[in-house]
């Protein structure tokens, strides 16, 4: 029985990634299912495919188009991402260690 469900459900989440174009990735899908915010849906992995993307040259605005999104919302993403992957190895930020130099 769980089963028919999980189909069911993973082909309610096709049909919404399809139909609405607001709906960038599986992700997104499954949060209008579950009612959920739909920029929230967006995993770290999403956010190092958007860095990829602006490696490559896409703008800002390209990438937002992609996930449905705005290009102000791209660049915090991303820049947040890079903050936190400074912060996790060990490095502080600038604010931070001046803040305790002083």
């Amino acid at each position: 029985m769980q089963e028919a469900f999980d189909l069911g459900y993973n082909i309610a989440a096709m049909y919404i990634a399809i139909l609405r174009e607001d709906i960038a990735t599986p992700e997104q899908a499954f949060a209008v299912i579950e009612n959920t915010s739909v920029i929230k849906a967006t995993t770290d992995e999403d956010v190092k495919d958007m860095i990829a993307m602006r490696n490559q040259g896409l703008t800002y605005k390209a990438i937002a188009e992609i996930y449905g999104s705005t290009d102000s919302n791209i660049y915090h993403r991303i820049k947040r991402y890079k903050e936190k992957e400074t912060n996790s190895s060990g490095n502080l930020k600038r604010s931070t260690a001046l803040k305790n130099t002083i």
